[in-house]
């Protein structure tokens, strides 16, 4: 996957799943209270929510790694 191939999922809301050393991982989305739209990632079921693609990109993790750096392997 590229950075280009991610942006393109979260502008379409299209959710996205992939293992990772046995551990399943969820992209989804939701809106808050005033109906913004989040970015939800994390392990299935434990997903955290990120108000934009910057946050998320600066703080999710997969496992001791930060999603960004991780892009290149998923598929």
């Amino acid at each position: 996957m590229t950075k280009d191939d991610l942006i393109f999922l979260i502008n379409t809301k299209k959710e996205f799943e992939f293992s990772y050393h046995g551990k399943n991982y969820n992209l989804t989305y939701d809106r808050d209270d005033k109906g913004n739209d989040l970015i939800v990632f994390g392990e299935r079921f434990q997903g955290k929510k990120y108000a934009s693609f910057g946050e998320f990109m600066n703080e999710a993790r997969i496992e001791n790694h930060y999603f960004r750096e991780m892009i290149d392997i998923l598929s």
